[in-house]
């Protein structure tokens, strides 16, 4: 009789934990390359990022921001506008953040040495914003004629005034736009290249988004008691005297959080020793265009816009309840309960990606989003309904995670093919398609709310008090996130980049680094000993980019053979 596995008690379970990361802490496990302390250090820094996010969010040019619509008074038409005009600055930014990360060959790496003045740059320009005296907001400087547009709900000539306060607030916005993309590229820079080993990447992006969303986790929980309660009488998420003092607080925390990062991480790029990284815009744009790979991502995130726009819990929050205490215990609901779907969705993720694979899990998410968003158009009239629905939502969405992992993987096998590292040219050339497809994609909110009766140039946060126009803006704005989310899903079908590929992809990158080294005559006793291991893996197994990538060095053969012997003896 076959007897059951032992139980383990939970303090024998804490104890071989603690045994694990004793072990661990400064000694990689076997088949992986970064040491628990590592991974630690790396999850608490990228906390910069989702904590910078708080600024980011706050001051997004939009119709569901509070601050936009009760402090800057944000109309759908402005929102608009101003978005085609970020648009083209993001357009402008992209190629010059691209050449900066990947033609950079510092001594401190490719990532680290941008990071610490990036944070620096962005924590400033954002912290401004809410400080723009309300004075300015009554200051015209011009107006914008918009002629009469019936499909667009503007029935008559209308116009759009531009005041000091929105513009001063658009340009420090994008000042501190383009200083975060670029701390924001350098942290998903550093993910990529932490390990070239995927599931190694796929635990340690777990981690970091376990770890990286507790300062954001814990600010998000103190805004809502603080609206609810202490700027209660101030308007409550509309009270700008709020942001003025969160803004400030999270850009010094997100600070000393990147100084944390810059000391503790290395790079692990699988390149030869003398690699210079030196690569023109228009030769990493045609690299990036004939990678189908490319495309598949880059879709998926130029439609994610869309899909997003099913979260409408601000709304909900703001609108659809009228006492502060239901506001408060609502705004608590969206900051603790829907972070934690997000949690639960990271802390499933290796698990799910080693049972699954990278392609099917996200396949399988994308579907059951798509689904929750149904079910979200069927009771557009029932707040309490959205809030609960707005969970699984997050859960799946709390997978968008894997199309990072997936570019990690593309990006080894565009190096196997082109022997360039394209991890920047791959950010900023996704960056200009997906802005580009979003100018377009952009017009779909206001032209979906005007079939609900909310005109172009409409105060938003004045219809949304209306109980019949409020219906109508959450069951048009939830129809067309829904028709995003089906869409978005399509690329993926056509993902074949397995883990299986992918792992031979690295074992010919590393051959091929080892090789190249051996060739310029600066290999090391490691390189020798990949290049053996790798041949006689080769020898034994089924492997045909590794044999392929071993015959294009046969010329080698008179010093890889007496290297390989030479080892053997020793």
């Amino acid at each position: 009789m076959k007897q059951g596995k032992e139980k383990k008690s939970l303090p024998a379970m804490a104890k071989g934990l603690a045994g694990k990361l004793k072990t661990y802490w400064k000694t990689p496990p076997e088949g992986y390359q970064a040491n628990y302390r590592e991974v630690a250090t790396f999850a608490a820094g990228a906390g910069s990022s989702t904590l910078m996010g708080i600024l980011s969010q706050y001051t997004t040019i939009a119709t569901s921001v509070h601050l936009m619509i009760s402090y800057f008074r944000m109309s759908t038409g402005m929102a608009w506008i101003l978005g085609i005009l970020a648009a083209v600055c993001a357009v402008v930014r992209s190629p010059i953040l691209s050449m900066m990360i990947d033609n950079s060959n510092g001594k401190r790496g490719k990532f680290k040495r941008f990071l610490l003045p990036a944070a620096i740059g962005a924590a400033i320009s954002f912290s401004f914003v809410p400080y723009i005296p309300e004075g300015w907001l009554d200051i015209e400087l011009f107006c914008l004629t918009l002629p009469a547009i019936p499909l667009m709900g503007v029935h008559e000539t209308s116009a759009l005034s531009f005041n000091v306060g929105i513009l001063l607030a658009f340009l420090l916005i994008q000042i501190g736009s383009f200083f975060l993309t670029l701390m924001n590229q350098c942290i998903t820079g550093l993910e990529q290249t932490i390990t070239p080993v995927a599931q190694e990447r796929a635990n340690i992006s777990s981690i970091k988004g376990l770890v990286s969303g507790l300062p954001s986790s814990i600010v998000n929980i103190i805004l809502p008691i603080l609206a609810g309660s202490v700027f209660a009488a101030q308007g409550g998420w509309n009270a700008v005297e709020m942001y003025r003092i969160a803004f400030p607080v999270c850009g010094v925390g997100a600070v000393l959080l990147v100084s944390v990062l810059t000391k503790g991480v290395q790079e692990r790029i699988v390149v030869r020793q003398d690699y210079v990284a030196k690569v023109r815009f228009s030769e990493g744009m045609k690299i990036l265009s004939k990678c189908k790979y490319f495309w598949i991502i880059t879709l998926f995130n130029a439609l994610n816009t869309v899909r997003a726009l099913s979260n409408i819990t601000a709304w909900i929050t703001q609108y659809s309840f009228t006492s502060n205490t239901a506001k408060t215990i609502v705004g608590l609901y969206c900051s603790t309960l829907l972070m934690n779907a997000i949690a639960i969705a990271l802390f499933c993720g290796p698990f799910l990606i080693k049972k699954l694979g990278k392609r099917n899990l996200m396949l399988a998410t994308c579907v059951c989003y798509a689904v929750m968003i149904g079910l979200q158009l069927i009771f557009y009239q029932h707040p309490v309904v959205i809030l609960i629905v707005s969970f699984f939502q997050q859960f799946c969405g709390g997978y968008y995670y894997l199309s990072g992992l997936m570019t990690s993987d593309a990006l080894d096998e565009l190096q196997r093919k082109t022997g360039k590292r394209l991890e920047g040219f791959w950010q900023n050339y996704m960056a200009i398609i997906t802005t580009v497809i979003g100018i377009f994609t952009s017009v779909l909110t206001p032209l979906f709310l005007s079939f609900g009766g909310v005109g172009f140039s409409d105060d938003i946060s004045v219809a949304l008090q209306n109980d019949t126009l409020r219906g109508n803006i959450f069951f048009y704005q939830s129809l067309l996130s829904l028709l995003g989310a089906v869409v978005l899903a399509i690329p993926f079908f056509f993902y074949d980049l397995t883990e299986k590929k992918h792992a031979s992809v690295i074992r010919a990158l590393r051959f091929r680094a080892a090789a190249d080294n051996l060739q310029t005559d600066t290999a090391s006793a490691e390189d020798l000993d990949t290049l053996r291991e790798l041949i006689v893996y080769a020898d034994e197994n089924e492997d045909p980019l590794l044999r392929r990538e071993i015959a294009q060095y046969s010329a080698l053969s008179e010093k890889l053979t007496p290297a390989s012997r030479q080892m053997r003896r020793e």
